[in-house]
């Protein structure tokens, strides 16, 4: 294996661009789904999301709060999941949790018959994108089906765009393909060709780039969650002033 030009936590915690959402109890626990089942489509592909495994725990993370929200609708029913909430997190925290919750159910499985899931769901809209990307450029269906679980945009040539809090003009890799649309419109007469590529290659992407040169564009839920904070926080400090 080549040596890393940057260590792999330190791209990890550039993940913390993507906010994910996951459905826990009212204890704040984790909930989860118990699959027997694995869905396919006629001609016996997995289907849209793939996170269905046979009897294995499932701890999915959505990356947006309308696919955790329909997920909670189909677990209310379920014991124990009263009081149920969805829940938000950057998902470089939430992958240090999912180690954590792996190695407590491993510590408490004295069969060892459990294993723990923790799948990344994209949007669908996202991914159907990257299957038409994909398939444009001559891979077949069931290649993106079983090898494509959360899709990372680019162009090529890639667009370069300055990171919030930085200076320099960095490669930007988009998890919303909406964003990176707009970014290509803010570039006069660009003839770049979108492209697609796994999650895992883009953080094996960043770990040999001795450059530093690319980064995670927050995305679209990211900035929400942000500028809502930032209206709460001016709120609360009008709220002072006019107190004061």
């Amino acid at each position: 294996m080549p040596a890393l030009a940057i260590p792999e936590a330190e791209v990890i915690k550039k993940l913390e661009a993507v906010i994910v959402y996951v459905v826990v109890n009212a204890e704040g626990q984790p909930v989860f789904p118990f699959y027997h089942y694995v869905a396919v489509n006629a001609e016996g592909q997995p289907v849209f999301p793939f996170y269905q495994e046979l009897d294995q725990l499932v701890f999915p993370m959505f990356m947006t709060a309308e696919q955790a929200q329909q997920e909670q609708k189909i677990l209310e029913g379920q014991p124990g999941v009263e009081g149920s909430r969805v829940v938000a997190t950057p998902l470089n925290s939430a992958l240090e949790r999912n180690e954590r919750l792996r190695e407590e159910i491993e510590a408490r499985d004295d069969t060892n018959s459990l294993s723990l899931r923790t799948p990344l769901v994209p949007a669908r809209v996202d991914w159907e994108k990257a299957e038409e990307i994909l398939l444009a450029e001559g891979i077949s269906q069931q290649e993106i089906a079983q090898t494509l679980m959360v899709p990372v945009f680019l162009t090529d040539p890639p667009i370069s765009i300055t990171p919030p809090g930085m200076e320099e003009r960095r490669i930007a890799l988009f998890f919303n393909y909406s964003q990176l649309q707009q970014a290509k419109q803010d570039v006069p007469d660009f003839k770049g060709v979108d492209k697609v590529i796994g999650l895992s290659q883009a953080i094996n992407l960043l770990t040999q780039d001795e450059e530093d040169k690319y980064f995670f564009l927050p995305t679209e839920d990211t900035i929400k969650a942000i500028q809502a904070q930032q209206g709460v926080q001016e709120e609360e400090s009008q709220e002072q002033d006019q107190s004061s």
